[in-house]
């Protein structure tokens, strides 16, 4: 289920393709028989209780998961499970194409699915000291989308137009994915961010099911407070819908001033101060803090004024306004990351909030904030970049 993991798997892979040929007569398990079955990594776990006929069963199943394990191969659970399993679910079909490690240990991990469609998925080791990997806090930056309608101008993703929104289960696959690489490296995969490739919130059906299973205490028992959903904040509607996700809420900023902000990030809705109150209302109903994140540029959301009309937006926020800073990274050669980065930050704690930099992680392996890109997808553009996406 898991390919790539050693050589052993890759050479595996290549002697049964997830699209079979014509001539291929390789004995296959039952499930290969109908789409039908469903895939195991989008069950919750009292959909799976119910195909085993019992908890119990579900339950050492997701056991294998959380782990990072694969329930389909040999010795992982007992084997009458097994063969039970096999008649009733069927694992998420994907490739690990390519594994990228950058010098501070960021590990980006390429996958492609059934059609083609490629994506990339990062592994973020926290660092003690400047150099020093801590094992045991590794976070996971998860994709929701193969690209992105939004277009963001300093966002190599946006360059790909939309290919196409991800399933429940390839959403909660590349989470077992990166529970594999982490128990193969001796890590801790800890916290789960929603930051990779796609605006979550065009994908929200699917994010929240997704959510649901990896926070269940039965399935992959994530807690809430180790999940973060960052969006752009789409429409005004999608932001109400948050309420009651679990997951803490991140709000893609990068500028207040609505002139700059509508170069920035060309959202359906431009009307900052209206973004603003509709996570107010969340944020407020939930007593639930807010998490505000810049990347910043040089010359163009970086200035005394545009920290002052952030710090002016959120003056009568209803909860705590946590801002996160990070200087843009390499990839689009029209923009530069900004060097004022420290001003800002003492801007925005002179008015009283708490604001956090963000350091580069990732970089020399393109695997930093803003640089997720697919590289391999075999299947075209459907939806091209810029304002383009669904309104209200």
């Amino acid at each position: 289920m898991l390919h790539g993991d050693n050589p052993g798997d890759r050479a595996r892979y290549r002697r049964a393709p997830l699209l079979p040929t014509e001539d291929d007569t390789t004995a296959a398990p039952p499930w290969s028989e109908t789409a039908a079955v469903p895939i195991v990594h989008g069950l919750t776990p009292a959909e799976l209780s119910r195909h085993l006929d019992g908890p119990g069963r579900a339950r050492q199943v997701f056991r294998a998961l959380s782990s990072g394990a694969d329930p389909f191969q040999p010795a992982v659970i007992p084997d009458g499970l097994r063969a039970r399993l096999t008649t009733v679910a069927r694992p998420q079909p994907l490739e690990i194409r390519a594994r990228t490690v950058a010098s501070d240990g960021t590990t980006k991990l390429a996958l492609s699915f059934e059609d083609g469609a490629a994506l990339e998925c990062v592994l973020i080791p926290a660092l003690r000291g400047d150099r020093d990997l801590d094992p045991t806090r590794v976070t996971l930056c998860v994709s929701s989308q193969v690209g992105c309608a939004r277009g963001c101008r300093f966002c190599v993703t946006a360059t790909m137009g939309l290919v196409r929104n991800l399933t429940v289960s390839e959403i909660v696959a590349q989470v077992h994915v990166g529970l594999a690489e982490a128990r193969r490296r001796g890590w801790r995969l800890r916290n789960l961010v929603f930051m990779g490739m796609g605006e979550p919130l065009d994908n929200a059906v699917n994010v929240r099911r997704a959510l649901e299973i990896l926070t269940d205490h039965r399935g992959f028992g994530f807690a809430p407070k180790h999940i973060t959903l960052s969006t752009v904040g789409p429409r005004l509607g999608a932001v109400h819908r948050l309420a009651g996700w679990p997951a803490r809420i991140a709000w893609s900023l990068h500028a207040a001033l609505p002139r700059i902000r509508a170069r920035l990030v060309p959202a359906p809705h431009p009307d900052v101060a209206a973004l603003a109150g509709a996570f107010a209302d969340v944020c407020a109903a939930e007593r639930r803090p807010l998490f505000v994140e810049m990347t910043l540029m040089d010359g163009v959301n970086d200035r005394d004024e545009d920290m002052a009309a952030a710090a002016a937006l959120f003056d009568s926020f209803p909860t705590e306004v946590r801002f996160n800073l990070i200087a843009m990274n390499p990839g689009r050669a029209d923009l530069r990351p900004s060097p004022r980065v420290a001003r800002c930050q003492d801007l925005l704690q002179a008015a009283g909030f708490f604001c956090s930099v963000r350091p580069p992680r990732g970089q020399d392996a393109d695997a930093a904030c803003g640089q997720l890109v697919d590289r391999l997808s075999r299947i075209a553009t459907a939806t091209p970049p810029a304002d383009s996406a669904p309104r209200e």
